[in-house]
């Protein structure tokens, strides 16, 4: 591999690694009432409002499944706590339900287990648009691609040079600083 070829590799690389390092890029997954998860007790009120959702994140509900569920409803639902068929969005009892917040809006969720509802086990989230991407890294500078003349030996024949240490990783190492310095 020749020293261009490694270098830029090893650009690539720290670009890649600078963008995955930056905050807020990624969908993030949140554990219904954290390590209480889905059940009577927790103010799910108090939960969610620690949290800021964007689409794209995820809700996991952690529950006893013949113990629990979880509904997703229309507002009057959540509300009286008393879901009417046409106002039931979905429907999880498997007692670890991942529910995917798609596109920003409302989203409201009951246990519909006779008495859970009305005594707090309900969740209501605001789903915010998630933030753009991150504009792309800036093109790195372009690299002289010209060879050194070879090197001859002692019998006037030519020899091939390799690069020191210190040649190959002067570029890349200033390549890291710089991108240290932007973030």
């Amino acid at each position: 591999m020749g020293a261009t070829t490694a270098m830029a590799a090893v650009i690539v690389l720290l670009l890649v690694l600078a963008a995955a390092r930056r905050p807020g890029a990624g969908a993030t997954e949140y554990t219904v009432g954290d390590s209480e998860g889905w059940t009577n007790g927790p103010n799910y009120l108090s939960w969610s409002q620690k949290h800021n959702f964007t689409a794209g994140d995820t809700l996991v509900f952690s529950y006893v499944a013949p113990q629990h569920n979880v509904y997703r409803v229309t507002l009057d639902a959540f509300r009286t706590c008393e879901p009417a068929a046409n106002e039931t969005l979905r429907i999880w009892a498997s007692g670890r339900d991942v529910v995917n917040l798609t596109a920003p809006g409302d989203y409201y969720f009951i246990c519909n287990v006779a008495g859970h509802c009305l005594g707090g086990m309900k969740l209501a989230v605001a789903v915010a648009e998630a933030p753009p991407p991150p504009p792309p890294p800036p093109s790195p500078p372009e690299f002289p691609t010209a060879q050194p003349p070879p090197h001859t030996g002692s019998a006037g024949a030519p020899s091939t040079r390799r690069l020191a240490w210190p040649e190959v990783v002067r570029i890349p190492c200033l390549a890291v600083i710089g991108l240290l310095l932007v973030a």
